[in-house]
């Protein structure tokens, strides 16, 4: 896969005209680790040539999650299709994203982004292509007495004055569309600093850069306005936390037929994708390590904030876990699932991987799910929702690495390669926030400790 997508001479040909017409004088070659952070490299316009025609050495074992010293020899291949000169970047700066190889060309499979690759790819050869839109929420926020406070006083669709965020905000929305994005919707969210910069869904892979690029030009412009834009997950105890709910559908490659929607019943929403459903809820609790990866993540999951904290679904319900929005327009285009769980911290492409296999899984074995639900979930006694079937979610980091770890398909989204360091690294988090903070879970939870803030607010 990395070779022929890669030393394609046209492309190259390609590249170095662009290259050559934007006086670009240092491309920046991007992986992304298996934590969901990019790692970059620049390199000088005389050595791109040699980089997209046989790739450029690195230390794997630098990158957590990637090697081991003693096999730590890995190779960047940048990917043509993704050469881009963003207006955040300092002038002269081109950028790429880059598949992974091991030494002998063939694909290293710690690589999130090459597995997603291969996972789309291998439901390309079905017929089917699987789309994807995320709505990532994040917070500005400011330095105050010391510690960390959001950055103006607004909430819901509020605007200037309550919202201090034009200036940053319109900068940020330039420079994304020129960099080829197509946004839907831009507004204050509910908690004071947060913010939701929607861009249109599109094929999972591209997506999932999207969502790197995106955090990339949401930070950097941020900073140049003395400013710190967050996606940690919850910053602050008490208001709202960040979500990154993913809507999803699949289409047929050679119909253009969107497979979840059906016209002919109630909601619009076909069989397909309630089996869909039916996938998504059996592997909702072990894939809660992927979608919510961090001690953090756990602080956002209480009820009250619409952060789903049952395993449920419903129409038009953002008390649920998966919501099927009833929104107007062409149901081919506009039926989707949208998936509340994800937060911005997670890695976009481990994520798309694990949704795709947990709800393929549903429709090759028909999965059926619950009863959609049409109340207030958070308001449900546990004896109701027992009756309804609705479960439960993993209590912390700690419990959904265990459940993970007992999952044989989410090994099977993920790879073994993935699976075995993932655990590791997430064990390895849950038990220093453990021993820093030394009482149990449930004495920590309400609160936003020190050890989050240095681990979790700029690096998220």
């Amino acid at each position: 896969m990395v070779s022929s997508v890669l030393t394609n001479e046209d492309s190259v040909g390609l590249i170095m005209e662009k290259v050559a017409k934007r006086d670009i004088k240092y491309l920046r070659l991007i992986v992304v680790d298996p934590n969901g952070s990019p790692k970059a490299m620049l390199i000088p316009e005389y050595q791109i040539r040699d980089s997209l025609e046989n790739g450029v050495a690195f230390d794997g074992s630098s990158i957590p999650g990637f090697a081991e010293v003693n096999q730590s020899d890995l190779n960047l291949h940048p990917d043509p299709s993704t050469f881009l000169v963003p207006m955040w970047e300092t002038p002269g700066i081109a950028l790429m994203f880059c598949y992974v190889s091991n030494p002998n060309g063939a694909p290293f499979q710690g690589d999130p982004r090459g597995h997603l690759k291969r996972t789309v790819d291998d439901l390309e050869e079905k017929g089917y292509g699987f789309n994807t839109g995320p709505e990532l929420e994040y917070f500005y926020v400011t330095d105050k007495d010391g510690g960390v406070a959001p950055f103006g006083s607004g909430g819901y669709f509020d605007l200037p004055p309550l919202d201090p965020t034009e200036d940053v905000k319109l900068e940020t929305l330039m420079c994304l569309e020129a960099a080829g994005f197509q946004l839907d919707r831009v507004h204050h969210e509910a908690a004071m600093g947060q913010q939701e910069i929607n861009f249109r869904y599109s094929d999972a892979l591209k997506t999932a850069d999207n969502v790197i690029l995106y955090k990339l030009a949401v930070k950097t412009i941020a900073k140049k306005h003395n400013t710190t834009a967050t996606f940690m997950p919850k910053p602050f105890w008490g208001i709202n936390g960040s979500g990154c709910h993913m809507h999803q559908s699949i289409v047929d490659l050679d119909t253009g037929r969107n497979i979840f929607s059906n016209p002919d019943t109630e909601f619009g929403l076909s069989e397909t994708a309630i089996h869909y459903i039916g996938g998504l809820l059996k592997h909702a609790p072990a894939m809660s390590m992927i979608v919510a990866p961090l001690v953090n993540s756990y602080k956002r999951l209480v009820p009250h904030y619409e952060a789903p904290v049952y395993v449920s679904w419903g129409y038009a319900n953002r008390s649920a876990l998966i919501r099927v929005p009833l929104a107007p327009g062409d149901k081919n285009n506009v039926t989707r699932i949208e998936y509340r769980h994800p937060d911005p911290s997670s890695n976009p492409y481990l994520v798309a991987a694990a949704l795709l296999k947990a709800g393929w899984e549903g429709i090759d074995k028909k999965i059926e799910p619950s009863a959609p639900l049409t109340e207030n979930i958070y308001e449900l006694t546990p004896a109701q929702m027992k009756d309804k079937g609705v479960g439960y979610m993993p209590e912390h980091l700690g419990d959904a690495v265990d459940i993970f770890a007992e999952d044989k398909t989410m090994e099977d989204a993920l790879g073994g390669f993935l699976t075995e360091n993932l655990i590791k690294l997430k064990r390895a988090e849950f038990k220093s926030y453990m021993d820093f903070t030394g009482v149990d879970w449930s004495a920590s939870r309400p609160n936003i400790t020190s050890w989050e803030y240095e681990r979790y607010l700029t690096r998220c």
